[in-house]
């Protein structure tokens, strides 16, 4: 079946909602119980040994939520002595490790003495407002005017607050704990980029169960080891986190600190997984938690009495006010939306090639008489070009013209053009059967279709060539060095397995892979899809 489409519509802010809903008595919570307002003995509870009980109940409350939720069947799988098992890719596993990073110094930050809540905001969102140009930028994907002049306000209000020395404590902890915080971010942005932002719910939702998976046991554990060989006073307070903090009157609050992380963290990962570019979903982050923050201040000055933020303080709020209202209205008000899609479209509109290759595999070139030319030439590769690679061509194809906003039968000169070829092919045999069927179950459009044998100049006309395992990729490059810099894995979690000789689901399976990688793919190309 195909993968579920995913709609561009003003769900974010639903989303929105819900984190600034969460993040609202996870913040105040956290800062109560680090102050001592909700002991009866008012003794403050220092980051450390908050953190095990807080990371415990995010734990078990996150696999709730995914359990109720059924999205474990998203996940990737391994088995284990004849037991199949929820298996994050190499890539989701380093992800769920910043993402531990990440909680940890999240809760820790909030838990520092001196500085207040919406300082910790600006400095944490203020910091990912930078990051998420940088990453977007990096990647090649769209960013546009009014994200690069957010990104400077941001800067500013990181100043503004940073210059109010007389009201608040840096210590060399704190900033090693910030700063490990937005590494975590934009090393979790690239992957999360890379692989996962994409117009299907399957892809975007194994991301998230993978990443999960790994993130809070990973720190769990990694708190339980430093709690048992460590010494000095974080890491004893590790191990009073264990044990003395099960015992105390605050250890209902505490529970519930990491019960709230694990609901905001559903919300804020399905904003970022959002397939519009980060600086468009980050600013949803941002501007839920910079609210929750403020909200959560006043709260404990009214009920607590504790001093409220420092007018530097809450300047850099507004900045950062200032620079989500650039921002994620801009991306909603459909008079600049259909501007931009009109832009868009008069220089697009003609990119699609439906086209083969002709003779020795030359494209097609415009004539004196025609205005356009084949510019751009993407490559799939394989063995024999019977099943993976001819998939891909169909697949690709169709996800262009979808993305293009354009029929898949539509004719017109191209200037884009998908082909696939084998680096052992016998020229002039068909698809296989399989897998005409895999892609007719799937939904895809199958066109006649004969086996070419990878050239030289197929090589060296591709923009990018995409190999369906890393033996294609390693052959090609082998045959022509000079094609190292373009060759590529189609999928850059591993190998598409050639399901020839296996069953149909085997071929659906294959196919599905491809679309997945696919989309993928043209995410990082910069193809936009439609919203």
């Amino acid at each position: 079946m195909k993968g579920e489409g995913r709609k561009f519509s003003l769900g974010i802010w639903v989303l929105g909602f819900g984190y600034f809903v969460f993040y609202t008595p996870y913040s105040a919570l956290t800062k109560a119980v680090s102050n001592g307002l909700l002991s009866s003995d008012r003794r403050s509870v220092p980051g450390p040994e908050l953190l095990p009980a807080s990371v415990f109940a995010t734990v078990i409350t996150m696999f709730l939520i995914i359990s109720a939720a059924g999205w474990w069947k998203y996940a990737g799988r391994r088995r284990f002595f004849g037991v199949s098992i929820p298996f994050p890719s190499r890539l989701t596993f380093l992800s769920g490790l910043c993402i531990a990073t990440i909680i940890g110094t999240t809760t820790l930050a909030f838990s520092f003495e001196g500085i207040s809540i919406v300082l910790v905001l600006v400095l944490l969102r203020g910091g990912t407002l930078i990051i998420g140009p940088i990453v977007d930028y990096s990647l090649k994907r769209r960013v546009r005017w009014f994200s690069w002049a957010a990104m400077t306000i941001s800067l500013l209000a990181l100043i503004v607050a940073l210059a109010d020395v007389s009201n608040y404590r840096l210590t060399t902890l704190s900033v090693f704990v910030i700063l490990a915080y937005l590494t975590g971010y934009f090393f979790r942005f690239r992957i999360m980029t890379r692989i996962a932002k994409s117009d299907d719910r399957n892809i975007t939702m194994r991301y998230f169960v993978e990443e999960q998976i790994v993130a809070t046991p990973v720190l769990l554990l990694v708190l339980g080891v430093l709690a048992m060989i460590g010494s000095g006073e974080i890491l004893t307070g590790f191990r009073r986190g264990f044990t003395l903090m099960l015992a105390s009157d605050a250890v209902v609050p505490v529970l519930f600190v990491g019960v709230f992380y694990a609901a905001l963290c559903v919300c804020t990962t399905l904003i970022f997984l959002d397939r519009r570019e980060n600086t468009f979903c980050i600013p949803m982050h941002c501007g839920s938690s910079m609210l929750s923050g403020i909200v959560a201040s006043w709260l404990l000055t009214l009920i607590y009495g504790q001093a409220p933020p420092s007018s530097a303080q809450l300047a850099g709020a507004g900045l950062i006010v200032i620079a989500l209202g650039l921002l994620s209205p801009l991306h909603h008000i459909r008079v600049w939306r259909r501007l931009t899609d009109a832009l868009a479209s008069s220089q697009l509109l003609s990119q699609l090639s439906m086209g083969s290759f002709e003779g020795g595999g030359r494209p097609t070139r415009a004539t004196a008489g025609n205005q356009s030319s084949i510019d751009r030439l993407f490559l799939f590769v394989c063995s024999g070009n019977t099943c993976r690679s001819a998939m891909a061509e169909v697949i690709g194809r169709s996800e262009a013209a979808k993305r293009l906003n354009l029929s898949a039968e539509l004719k017109r000169e191209p200037t884009i053009k998908m082909l696939s070829a084998g680096v052992s092919a016998k020229p002039g045999a068909p698809m296989t059967a399989e897998a005409q069927t895999a892609l007719r179950r799937l939904g895809f459009t199958v066109p006649d279709h004969v086996t070419r044998r990878l050239t030289a100049q197929m090589v060296e006309e591709a923009e990018v060539i995409y190999c369906m395992a890393d033996s294609h990729r390693r052959a090609i490059i082998e045959m022509y060095p000079f094609s190292e810099a373009k060759t590529k894995c189609l999928d850059p979690t591993g190998d598409v397995d050639d399901p020839v000789g296996s069953g149909l689901d085997t071929f659906v399976s294959c196919a599905r892979q491809i679309q997945q990688a696919i989309s993928l793919r043209f995410n990082e190309l910069g193809f936009e899809a439609q919203y």
